[in-house]
């Protein structure tokens, strides 16, 4: 049947076409007469340009690779300790891809071990010093999973990326304090959203003041809000999630920031902790990513994200606390109130406090005759077209209901208070380091949900979560004399120490994670040695009594052979042909010459059940009962059949072990081509080539290929019996090799053999 060429296949013609080195380019010329039909166009006989494209341009063939894992492959190795199969199959094009990402991950260990090695030192087993594992305890003892997942990674002590002694002790279990506080705060969330759904609005209320953490450039500032309302989102895994709309100032892109002036004598976390907050007067840029993380490298970065499964999302940011996140106040009253906008929030990560302050607008809402929800979203909704009429200069139409902007007035002073008292004098947008002593308190929330029943269990989380948000909200106090804030306010510089724990952290996750890849990592066909291994076992071939599995006896004979070594070795061993004449020993060992592949079998023939139906078969002829016609079996010899017996018999038992070990293809090593056997028999009795080939369909080239690989075998056999002592064995193997090597399978070529059409039978 012809048929257009494949992609891969006019790729390497078109390839040859051109003189290496002699010519610029090939030419290709395609044909037209003696096209099939399924290449012609029905008007001008021409290949149509849809195959002509798919020739030219197709996808290439992908290369497969053709290594496997043979009995053969596995004795030699064992045989010499130079060189182990698993090298091998590294080696082998199936394993190119698996090596590459296997060196890849080999390098990233390198490079984050060294990083670790730079940035922490080890705990001393006698340090008197014990604050951190107090505190930690303190924090995490009714939190198994954080102390499962904590401990284990704070095993080290983290050096401050500014020299700080001191505050190494106590900043493992600050971090581990930030980290529960997020937690806590997610637990929240959750639990308010699936449980108290019904009371969320007493929590949730329209004019709440809540303290949020918003991120802009890679910088993440704190900014109050004010809730308007609340509403569920489906997520892509199909879950409901809960989501604010608040009113908050809209963060500057291109205005510069300032950051709390360091005093002389005085360290930056005082500066940055400190209750004074003053004002600098020194831009540090438009973002603060690098003042957030001095160590941040792109491509560390690049590794911690993408070893799979090494960090989800909950470990990608920092757990920073409130009092070390920069609040953002706008230079004035007016400015505030431009900054005003409607964004949505996600509470779970946005969330920093939900404040006891509520924004009441009563008398307004009543004189407009609508809900606070309401009248939040449509006074928004009224700044922003007068911000756009502004901006683009387009006369908007103008709505003439006054009530709006006195609402947002209130909103906007509500937001002012609850961070500091409004600037007016200043020039520039103010920017914070900490909030003040007079922050909002946290909302009592077990009293102010008003629920008919609360579990005890949620009970303690309102109050733990409550007590960590006051700790970490409050700026840090020189006048707090706990060996674990006097440590901390002696670091150069906290926050940047706490993103190098956090680092640490995610560093030694992906580690474990990348060491528990290398260790799951197998090679393709690692099962398939090993149960080739189990197999040679049980046979006998490998001594398994000994620690580096040395070869027995058996296994050194069978390293001799080079086909079906496992069965002929359990054959010649046993004696299966001591007694056989010449020509039939070269008729028997003929079915072990010819390589079968997978293709050559029938679903038949694949069964597991075929070799035992041959067997069947022999006992049936050899007792004339019941015999059907078997065509693997009617043109062997009558007087060799019970060695064929013999022979499948082996052969089936070693597919009961393959099939059991679960190997690839476990028929190949125990399937003959039994119709070489009475070609063989008649070549080596003596028969003429025309006379051999005559009643058989087989093609002459095939028959002279068999004879010649069937040359090969008994060569190897020769040599194994010699090696061993089995000399008679060998005489007559040298015998059988005497009989087929002759006429034209001993001719170097078929053009200088005369007479071969000639010769007549015997």
């Amino acid at each position: 049947m012809i048929r257009p060429l494949s992609s891969s296949e006019y790729t390497q013609m078109a390839g040859r076409a051109g003189r290496r080195g002699l010519d610029a380019k090939g030419y290709v010329i395609i044909l037209v007469s003696s096209i099939g039909k399924s290449l012609k166009s029905s008007v001008t006989g021409l290949p149509t340009e849809g195959v002509l494209r798919s020739v030219i341009l197709g996808t290439q063939t992908r290369l497969v690779s053709q290594f496997k894992v043979t009995y053969s492959m596995i004795l030699n190795l064992h045989r010499s300790s130079s060189l182990t199969l698993r090298d091998v199959m590294k080696r082998s094009f199936m394993e190119a891809a698996s090596h590459r990402w296997e060196t890849e991950q080999r390098q990233h260990l390198s490079f984050l071990n060294k990083k670790l090695d730079e940035t922490t030192t080890l705990i001393s087993s006698n340090d008197s010093n014990q604050t951190s594992v107090n505190s930690v305890s303190a924090f995490t003892e009714n939190n198994d999973d954080l102390s499962e997942s904590l401990f284990v990674y704070l095993d080290v002590r983290v050096k401050c990326p500014y020299n700080g002694i001191e505050c190494c002790d106590s900043i493992s279990a600050y971090y581990q304090l930030c980290y529960r506080y997020r937690q806590l705060t997610q637990s929240l969330i959750r639990t308010l959203s699936t449980k108290y759904e019904r009371y969320l609005r007493n929590i949730f209320c329209p004019g709440r003041v809540i303290l949020l953490h918003v991120t802009i450039k890679q910088s993440v500032w704190l900014v109050p809000g004010v809730i308007v309302n609340y509403y569920w989102e489906t997520k892509k895994n199909g879950k409901d999630q809960l989501l604010f709309r608040a009113i908050l100032w809209k963060l500057p892109t291109d205005s510069p920031t300032f950051f709390t002036k360091k005093q002389e004598g005085e360290s930056e976390t005082s500066a940055v902790v400190g209750s004074n907050n003053k004002i600098s007067t020194a831009p540090v840029g438009e973002d603060n990513h690098s003042w957030y993380n001095c160590e941040y490298d792109e491509i560390e970065e690049k590794i911690l994200r993408n070893i799979k499964g090494s960090c989800n999302t909950q470990w990608e940011e920092t757990p920073v606390p409130p009092h070390l996140v920069p609040v953002f106040m706008p230079s004035s009253l007016e400015d505030g109130y431009a900054r005003v906008t409607l964004q949505s929030i996600l509470p779970e990560d946005s969330l920093f406090r939900i404040c006891d302050r509520i924004v009441t607008f009563e008398n307004k809402s009543l004189k407009l005759n609508m809900n606070i929800s309401d009248c939040l979203l449509h006074s928004i909704k009224q700044h922003q077209n007068t911000v756009n009429r502004r901006e683009t200069s387009v006369n908007l139409p103008d709505d003439n209901n006054e009530h709006y902007f006195p609402i947002l007035n209130d909103v906007n002073l509500a937001l002012f208070n609850s961070v500091n008292s409004p600037q007016h004098n200043s020039s520039f947008c103010v920017i914070y380091t900490t909030l003040s002593d007079n922050v909002p308190k946290q909302v009592d929330i077990t009293k102010e949900l008003k629920a008919d029943k609360i579990d005890e269990e949620d009970v303690r989380l309102f109050e733990e979560y409550s007590t960590i948000n006051d700790q970490l909200t409050y700026p840090l106090s020189i006048s707090d004399t706990t060996t674990l804030n006097s440590n901390l306010l002696k670091c150069p510089n906290l926050l940047q120490h706490l993103n190098r724990v956090h680092q640490t952290i995610r560093r030694k996750l992906t580690i474990k994670k990348i060491e528990t890849n290398l260790a799951d990592y197998q090679l393709q066909l690692s099962k398939e040695y090993t149960g080739r291994l189990n197999v040679l076992k049980e046979l006998g071939f490998i001594d398994s009594a000994t620690q580096s599995y040395c070869l027995s006896s058996k296994g050194f004979f069978a390293c001799e052979l080079i086909k079906k070594e496992v069965v002929l070795t359990q054959l010649l061993l046993d004696g299966f042909i001591d007694n056989l004449l010449a020509p039939d020993i070269a008729a028997v060992l003929s079915v072990f010459a010819n390589e079968l592949r997978p293709y050559d079998f029938s679903l038949e023939k694949k069964s597991s059940s075929y070799l035992k139906e041959l067997v069947n078969s022999i006992d049936r002829i050899n007792s004339n009962t019941n015999y059907v016609s078997n065509n693997d079996l009617d043109l062997i010899p009558r007087h060799l059949l019970p060695v064929f017996k013999r022979i499948l018999n082996c052969a089936y038992e070693l597919e009961t072990l393959q099939r059991f070990h679960n190997l690839i293809d476990p028929y190949l090593e125990s399937r003959f081509d039994l119709r070489l056997v009475p070609l063989v028999y008649k070549w080596a009795k003596g028969y003429s080539f025309s006379a051999t080939i005559a009643k058989c369909d087989l093609p002459e080239g095939l028959l002279i290929k068999s004879l010649l690989q069937l040359d090969e075998l008994i060569r190897h056999i020769v040599g194994a019996c010699r090696q061993f002592g089995k000399h008679i064995l060998s005489l007559k193997m040298c015998e059988a090799r005497n009989l087929i090597y002759r006429d034209i399978v001993s001719s170097p070529s078929l053009y200088i053999l005369k007479g071969i059409k000639s010769v007549t039978d015997d």
